[in-house]
């Protein structure tokens, strides 16, 4: 394609795409001391006249059942179901960030309590630590035992940013608001 204005090429997650006075990051791209940067595997596209770099990932799947991964919660289709965009992998060398994938979880892994609501578990846009029980996507989640659970949540009241100690019952430090999460252990 002569006179084309974007070029594309495969990329590593970490590779440099660009100084970002010459290009802004797109999608699956972040600036890190000044250059653009690939977050995934994938096809870089440069376009050269809205001066963007998109990468379109590559789909491997690097999440397996067992593995501990993190998540941000982005929806609430009824009270016993929670949507979680899952966009980084626990492992033995420390956290690795990955193309996102939708993760499930259900009220009845949200804690090693019963609980009636989901809601009683995790809200809407908490960052969650999971472990993975499924091998496809969307893969089925659980905050089951100490170390899983809500690793920074918002006050429902007043949305101040809390990252919770052990304790089930949070309490705001600017409100004063109560409210409930399972709380990942440090």
């Amino acid at each position: 394609m002569q006179g084309s204005s974007v070029s594309k090429a495969l990329v590593t997650p970490g590779e440099e795409l660009g100084v970002e006075e010459e290009y802004l990051p797109g999608d699956n791209a972040y600036v890190d001391s000044g250059y653009v940067k690939s977050m995934v595997l994938g096809i870089a596209e440069w376009d050269r006249v809205n001066h963007v770099v998109n990468v379109k990932p590559l789909k491997l799947s690097l999440i397996r059942p067992g593995q501990i991964v993190y998540g941000k919660v982005y929806y609430f289709p009824n009270d016993k179901v929670a949507m979680v965009r899952i966009f980084a992998v626990q492992h033995q060398d420390g956290v690795r960030r990955i193309q996102a994938e939708t993760g499930i979880l259900y009220v009845t892994y949200a804690s090693e309590e019963r609980l009636s609501t989901i809601y009683d578990a995790v809200g809407l846009g908490d960052l969650i630590k999971a472990r993975v029980l499924s091998s496809k996507p969307p893969y089925h989640i659980s905050l089951r035992g100490p170390l899983l659970g809500v690793v920074e949540t918002r006050c429902p009241q007043c949305r101040a940013v809390i990252v919770p100690s052990t304790s089930s019952k949070i309490t705001c430090p600017v409100c004063g608001f109560v409210f409930r999460r399972k709380v990942a252990a440090s």
